[in-house]
């Protein structure tokens, strides 16, 4: 079995989370089950950088190898339209434009958007390292803002550029794909290559205060939070990052999560994690349930128990309320009330 088909194996059916996450079904080329639709990138349900290059420029071969070099050069029909320009689409782009298809990259927001929104200094895992992906877009820097550099410097060599278009459908009409745009506006293409990501949406917690403003989805500066009381929600590595990244800046991090184990972050993040937690200077407790904890019905907050810099990981604890400077956590059924400056769902 090879390294992905492995990661795959481990990443969708050897951790315990309960549900299966539904993506669409792709074949090794990208192509699905609708005709001249193609699936690239985080959506196929592999989320490694080099895997996302590599599928763009595979799906773009196989277009190209479909459409062949004699077809006719329609009036308002491109042979190609790319939704989504993160690195998956803005490879799948170069690879276009090489080939001399007639082709459109769409992007709702702005080019490489997913690893803009990544927290400052976040080191970039480039698995498997010994890979190549196909295409000439390709990634060396292992932090984010030098690899967001490089692959601006290396869309503006190739002379790609994003057409700002928000994509509402898709449908086919006479062998010809019309993508709909949310502002009513269209385009007709003979093939479409989906490369939107998976990042794009949040779960929200559904919960009493989380329309307050300093609820967040995204950390683009963890030194703004220094010295800060911070919720995170989460247990994947999105989450374990965020609480690194702050903690590290010397916030007073408390790392909630709905299950009763850490499952899903990679091993680097999961290493990171422990060394701040087993760190005797953050004076940092891994706690679990107990029923030992203060009730929120007189209203006090629970002492604080760690430092600035530190974090504090709850496990089997749901957040059930946001308020104006606290927030109340529900532990097993154990109710308690900590200070708060700021949240972030992820």
């Amino acid at each position: 079995m090879n390294p992905i088909a492995r990661y795959t194996r481990w990443l969708h059916t050897r951790w315990p989370a309960g549900t299966v996450e539904p993506l669409p079904e792709a074949r090794h080329d990208g192509s699905t089950s609708v005709p001249g639709v193609y699936v690239v990138g985080d959506l196929t349900g592999i989320p490694l950088l080099k895997f996302s290059l590599d599928t763009g420029v595979r799906a773009v071969e196989r277009v190209a190898a479909e459409l062949g070099t004699g077809r006719n050069r329609t009036k308002g029909l491109l042979d190609l339209v790319i939704i989504g320009a993160g690195v998956s689409g803005v490879a799948a782009a170069i690879e276009a434009k090489r080939r001399n298809l007639s082709y459109k990259l769409l992007e709702a927001r702005e080019p490489f958007s997913t690893i803009v929104d990544f927290p400052k200094a976040k080191p970039i895992y480039t698995y498997p390292r010994s890979m190549k992906p196909a295409g000439s877009l390709q990634v060396t820097a292992t932090v984010k803002e030098p690899l967001v550099d490089e692959l601006r410097e290396q869309a503006k060599a190739a002379g790609i550029e994003a057409v700002p278009f928000d994509v509402e459908r898709l449908e086919r009409a006479s062998g010809q794909i019309l993508v709909h745009g949310a502002g009513g506006e269209g385009l007709r293409a003979r093939r479409v290559i989906v490369a939107i990501g998976r990042a794009g949406s949040y779960h929200a917690l559904g919960v009493p205060g989380e329309d307050r403003d300093r609820v967040y989805h995204r950390l683009h500066d963890p030194n703004d939070f220094a010295q800060a009381d911070v919720l995170v929600v989460g247990g994947g590595d999105t989450a374990v990052e965020t609480a690194v990244a702050l903690a590290q800046c010397g916030a007073r991090v408390t790392l909630a999560h709905r299950k009763g184990e850490l499952t899903r972050p990679k091993p680097e993040n999961r290493e990171r994690l422990e060394r701040l937690l087993h760190d005797p200077n953050a004076d940092v407790t891994v706690e679990h349930p107990t029923d030992e904890r203060m009730s929120t019905a007189s209203g006090a907050f629970a002492a604080r128990t760690h430092k600035p810099g530190s974090i504090r990981l709850l496990l089997d604890t749901q957040v059930r309320e946001i308020r104006e400077q606290s927030v109340v956590l529900d532990t097993k059924g154990a109710a308690e009330e900590i200070p708060n400056d700021a949240v972030f769902e992820m």
